[in-house]
């Protein structure tokens, strides 16, 4: 008989929001029951040419851990390009204080941030970056003495008695995983793989496959609960064209983002639609107009990408779609064009979705 679980929802928004609405959404979010958690993905200022400022990821989850009380507080992600591992440490280990231990650290490239802060991605390889990190990262939990040099990092530290001072000594490390060498990665080390935006089931399953991999190469038996988070573009509304709409541009973005900086195919391939698809967006790419991409995005499009946007009764269809593939942590990265509209789609996920979504496979399986 297969093994399955229920799967918990989360929300998750980009550190370019304004710090009062992070804490509107953050207090929502647990008033409306999403044990998921609510997660901040770090933002760049290459959103400035959104018109949207970035603000710290840290600051940003101080205001979140302050704003509730029990929900996991949550960072998917922050890259390890941007900060030596001992003060990402450091900065997880005081979110964590903060929100008496609540935090969820998450690590993944972030290719769009770190183009401008002249890293040899070629040389500095993702999979050996994150390895090291996650190492020295729990070196510095741990709380013991240690002394470590890797190809790309070194530190030592003397010991401190971090229980003895009430502080966890086993933060949690997800990583964010786009390729099957980081999916790998994830099965191999971490707590938890958190997929990027235009999560299709295929893709979904494709990733399973290289994270239970990954774990079967090092003999790790992976929990059946081991979270398996994906960020997921929503809205949701009583108006399925004004949700469909608000989640259009947004959409559009993350093909370009797929097509020019990732250059992930099997994402775009895992939405069933031809290559042809793309081209037009290959084209604005080409043209310098790939800011203007929304009017391509079809409905089509974001349904096979099962983009969560439309009325709670199609919200829950597609949400069901990524769970049944195996997504037991939908994060929904909630995109209305206001605060309220924001609001209306975590209370309308948590109070209409979330009760009525069937358990799906767990990750040992």
């Amino acid at each position: 008989m297969t093994k399955t679980i229920q799967p918990k929802m989360g929300v998750i928004f980009k550190s370019y929001e304004p710090l009062s609405a992070i804490r509107a959404y953050a207090e929502q979010t647990e008033a409306s029951g999403m044990t998921g958690g609510f997660w901040i993905a770090e933002a760049y200022h290459w959103f400035r040419q959104y018109g949207l400022e970035a603000r710290g990821c840290f600051t940003t989850l101080a205001v979140v851990a302050q704003a509730t009380k029990n929900i996991p507080v949550g960072l998917g992600i922050t890259s390890p390009y941007m900060r030596h591992p001992t003060i990402q440490a450091s900065e997880a280990a005081g979110i964590d204080e903060l929100s008496n231990g609540r935090f969820l650290m998450g690590i993944g490239v972030g290719k769009v941030g770190i183009e401008y802060l002249e890293y040899d991605i070629e040389k500095m390889r993702p999979v050996a970056v994150h390895h090291e990190s996650m190492e020295i990262m729990r070196h510095v939990f741990s709380g013991q003495k240690y002394s470590y040099e890797g190809k790309h990092y070194k530190s030592s530290m003397p010991a401190f008695d971090r229980a003895g001072r009430g502080l966890r000594t086993d933060i949690p490390i997800y990583v964010g995983a786009t390729g099957p060498a980081m999916q790998k990665l994830s099965g191999k080390e971490s707590d938890g793989m958190l997929l990027a935006g235009l999560t299709s089931p295929a893709f979904v399953k494709y990733a399973i496959d290289n994270m239970r991999a990954g774990a079967a190469a090092v003999g790790r038996t992976l929990p059946d609960s081991f979270p398996v988070g994906g960020v997921i573009l929503c809205a949701c509304s009583r108006d399925g064209d004004k949700a469909r709409n608000a989640t259009r541009s947004y959409t559009g973005t993350y093909i370009v983002n797929k097509i020019r900086n990732i250059k992930n195919d099997v994402i775009l391939a895992g939405s069933g639609l031809p290559d042809s698809a793309w081209e037009p967006f290959r084209k604005a790419i080409a043209e310098g107009t790939q800011d203007n991409v929304t009017h391509l995005v079809t409905d089509e499009m974001m349904r096979r990408f099962t983009v969560i946007s439309g009325t709670p009764e199609e919200c829950l269809e597609i949400t069901q779609e990524l769970v049944d593939a195996g997504l037991n942590l939908p994060l929904l990265e909630v995109v209305g064009k206001t605060v309220e509209d924001n609001l209306e789609t975590i209370r309308l996920m948590g109070a209409e979705v979330l009760p009525k979504l069937k358990p799906g496979p767990v990750a040992s399986a």
